[in-house]
């Protein structure tokens, strides 16, 4: 499960190799940050990147644009076989094969599921699927059935971003071994690094002589802030000095502030939505908490621990690849309230241990997960196969 070597040294012959990123929407979430990454990282003399969306919207889309990546939308309906679904996957097969795409890449959900079968149709030479979840949305006999079929028998390469992920493929929907590459997403660790603990942003969020814990990611049931909000209760009962951050948007935004309310915690749990300033508001954090029911490898507790924050999270899918117990940070049981209060506790009566904890889980982050590897890795396995396949890059 490692790349193929060769890539970023090569060059197409006649022109860069034209591939296709196939996502979803563009909201502020991991698989869509990582894309961004490739499309800021990748050779522009060795790959023309294309980004193909079933929803052409999202805080991330200007950004994406400005990189210079054409974006086309093929939208897709409420069920598999709607008509508005069937429409859109037969213009984007068109578009592969009308401008000769050398390797389509798909990324997240749907696209996983039909995105190998048409660029197979399209006659794309290189179809490569992704895995950056450990499936928690593969709901449904069928559902599973197609995606494995397609993992072991359509793809060329599956992309996994932990190892957990890698050995659900492999364990689950009986994928060979070889054909499992893993890339973490990474995380841009100098701009962390870098990030400044801003006393302005402090005391306009009301932060003064508190301690402050915090989580990142969508409001969505996966991401589980309401086990975040039900521990939080518990701290409030032995700490009268801590808040709460709860940074990003989604679906169960109202239903959380409505819970938060009911615990108590109106004055203390902060929502502040979506925002750009990340960093920065990591840097008032003490402590980072993941407490998500699914995970593959979470961008958020990269980035947290890019900060120098302990990081608490619930012990799902690769997370511990990040969070070594004990020393970067603790591993809960998932939904066990009890047990995520009493780790946050512990290291807010501990901060010489909680900064300990910190550094360590930097040094871990910066030496095996920084995104400049991540996109090398990438351009090395993508190189590999379009060599296979007999479309270059060449030396």
């Amino acid at each position: 499960m490692r790349p193929s070597e060769g890539g970023r040294e090569r060059r197409a012959a006649g022109r860069p190799a034209r591939v296709v990123f196939w996502a979803g929407s563009f909201e502020l979430a991991g698989t869509q940050r990582f894309l961004l990454s490739l499309l800021r990282g990748l050779d522009r003399s060795v790959y023309e990147p294309i980004v193909f969306s079933t929803k052409p919207e999202g805080e991330l889309l200007p950004e994406i644009e400005s990189l210079g990546a054409s974006v086309h939308e093929f939208g897709t309906g409420r069920s598999p076989l709607s008509p508005r679904t069937i429409g859109g996957l037969w213009r984007a097969g068109r578009f592969l094969r009308r401008e000769r795409v050398d390797a389509l890449c798909c990324m997240l959900g749907i696209t996983t599921l039909f995105g190998p079968l048409v660029g197979r149709a399209a006659g794309v030479p290189v179809v490569v699927n992704s895995q950056r979840n450990m499936g928690y949305w593969l709901r449904g006999r069928s559902r599973r059935w197609l995606y494995g079929f397609v993992s072991r028998r359509i793809v060329d390469a599956v992309l996994v971003n932990s190892r957990a992920a890698g050995e659900e493929l492999v364990g689950r929907f009986g994928v060979d071994a070889g054909k499992v590459h893993e890339i973490p997403a990474g995380v841009d660790v100098a701009a962390f690094e870098s990030a400044r603990r801003d006393e302005e942003l402090r005391r306009e969020l009301g932060l003064e002589n508190v301690r402050v814990v915090g989580a990142v990611g969508k409001l969505s049931r996966v991401k589980n802030h309401a086990l975040f909000l039900r521990a939080a209760a518990r701290v409030v009962g032995s700490r009268k000095d801590v808040a709460f951050l709860i940074v990003g948007d989604g679906p169960l935004r109202k239903d959380l502030e409505e819970l938060a309310g009911w615990l108590g915690l109106t004055r203390r749990a902060l929502f502040l939505g979506d925002r750009r300033d990340v960093p920065e508001l990591l840097k008032l954090m003490d402590v980072f908490v993941m407490p998500s029911m699914s995970e593959g490898l979470p961008n958020a507790v990269m980035e947290a621990m890019a900060a120098g924050l302990p990081v608490v999270a619930t012990d799902v899918g690769g997370v511990s690849e990040l969070v070594v117990d004990g020393r970067t940070g603790r591993l809960v049981a998932p939904d066990d309230e009890n047990e995520l209060a009493e780790a946050v506790t512990s290291l807010l009566e501990a901060p010489g241990r909680a900064a300990e904890m910190g550094a360590a889980g930097h040094e871990r982050v910066k030496a095996g997960y920084d995104v400049g590897a991540s996109v090398v890795r990438f351009e090395d396995v993508l190189g590999g196969l379009l060599l296979a396949a007999g479309r270059g890059p060449e030396r």
